[in-house]
């Protein structure tokens, strides 16, 4: 009796309790990561380049950060499920697909040309959310904070992202999960590449940060994640630097909630249960 009794305090205190992670999303851990970076542009490449900020100014300071444990899907919302959503509830779909549904051959690719009320209504519909942007960053980057999903050196051949300035024949959208070797710690895939991913939060300075930036002030929302379509117009020899920079998992970009951009999607989260609503099979009261 006693053996019992150690072995079910045993899984209650690692919490090891019996529980199905929602088909389609992965399980992130309780707990604190790196967020963020303290780096600096000390040689001013960004400007150089005609950026007209520097680069890291809104990553600043690189701070730790408790998320609750909770649930990411694996890959970013498909056509597929989006079109399930649209024919469900007589949501409008996509402008891009010509009429109702998406074209031949592109149920898996992920559905971009979504404002972020769009993506915010599929989510509800799915009864899940948007994650929000620590939740984005944890799940790209894992507890120790690698600079990049698949770890600390770039590797173009981790993600669909553009490798050169010209966007070549057939460069485009993909299907989720073409990228397994670009999986992020926890086993999340296409965080970096194939389309940007908008999430929960307004675009703000950190905690601590004395970055001083007027956007910060006009509700942008962020996006994350990079696309496959290239950077912009930079000199050749800075060209991969560029995509090398904005390819970290702690960089930002924002947008407009309104925006409808042929790279820009999103994937959901969901709360993860706490342990003895896990154990009981039931929320409990507040």
């Amino acid at each position: 009796m006693r053996t019992w009794a150690g072995l079910l305090a045993g899984l209650l205190l690692s919490g090891c309790v019996f529980e199905t992670t929602p088909e389609g999303m992965v399980a992130i851990p309780a707990g604190e990561f790196t967020m963020g970076t303290d780096a600096t542009d000390s040689k001013n490449h960004a400007l150089s380049v005609g950026l007209a900020r520097p680069w890291f100014a809104d990553e600043r300071p690189e701070h730790r950060v408790y998320t609750k444990s909770f649930f990411i899907d694996k890959y970013e919302v498909t056509n597929r499920q989006y079109y399930i959503f649209c024919q469900a509830t007589g949501h409008k779909p996509p402008r891009f697909w010509g009429g109702e549904k998406f074209p031949e051959g592109e149920a898996e690719f992920p559905v971009t040309h979504v404002t972020y009320f769009d993506a915010s209504a599929y989510a509800q519909w799915a009864g899940k959310r948007l994650p929000s942007e620590a939740e984005w960053e944890k799940a790209a980057r894992g507890e120790l904070g690698s600079i990049y999903p698949w770890g600390n050196r770039f590797d173009p051949a981790a993600a669909n992202i553009s490798g050169s300035k010209k966007i070549t024949a057939g460069h485009r959208l993909k299907p989720v999960g073409s990228y397994p070797q670009g999986a992020s710690p926890y086993g999340v895939e296409d965080m970096i590449g194939n389309a940007w991913e908008w999430v929960w939060d307004y675009y703000r300075p950190y905690p601590g940060s004395d970055d001083k930036n007027d956007d910060y002030e006009k509700k942008y929302i962020v996006v994350r994640g990079l696309s496959y379509l290239g950077v912009g117009h930079f000199p050749k020899k800075d060209y991969m630097k560029v995509v090398a920079l904005k390819a970290r998992a702690a960089y930002r970009e924002k947008q407009s909630s309104l925006a409808r951009q042929k790279d820009l999607g999103f994937r959901c989260a969901k709360d993860r249960p706490a342990l003895f609503e896990r154990l009981l099979g039931r929320r409990t009261k507040n």
